[in-house]
């Protein structure tokens, strides 16, 4: 009988390293939902829900070495002569520290600028805080892969 107490004693201490564990997870599945979201919104030309995942520091290192703040990059997704009909995003590794996460996938995305097609494959880091309990995006980085 001298075992119930040392069993109702570890559960107790458990639940808080048990409460954590499932916060990290709800954060992480939260990252990779933004993750997939940054797809539809871009393929839907929706800069207003994209500005509202991105911190106001925000800045995009782009595939061809341009370097674009959030108002500009915001202007990209609002810009009509860009138009992506696939956007796919495979192999996605989330990187969790604390607050940050990093996140490293392949992407692949067609479509039409100025009525020229293009297709694109590249692989991006995407880094996210969490902010007054909001997790946004503070930075990304797109290079451009041979297929």
């Amino acid at each position: 009988m001298k075992l119930r107490p040392l069993i109702l004693l570890l559960a107790l201490v458990s639940v808080p390293f048990l409460q954590d564990i499932c916060v990290a997870q709800g954060d992480e599945t939260k990252i990779i939902a933004l993750e997939n979201l940054w797809n539809q919104m871009q393929i839907n030309h929706d800069a207003d829900a994209m500005g509202k995942m991105l911190d106001s520091g925000f800045v995009l290192t782009d595939y061809d070495g341009t370097v674009l703040s959030k108002g500009q990059f915001l202007a990209t997704i609002r810009d009509k002569s860009i138009q992506v009909k696939t956007e796919v995003s495979e192999d996605m590794k989330l990187h969790r520290h604390s607050d940050t996460g990093v996140v490293i996938e392949a992407t692949h995305e067609k479509g039409t600028e100025n009525g020229k097609a293009f297709s694109h494959h590249g692989r991006f880091t995407d880094t996210w805080i969490k902010k007054d309990g909001q997790w946004l995006c503070i930075a990304s980085q797109l290079s451009l892969i041979g297929k």
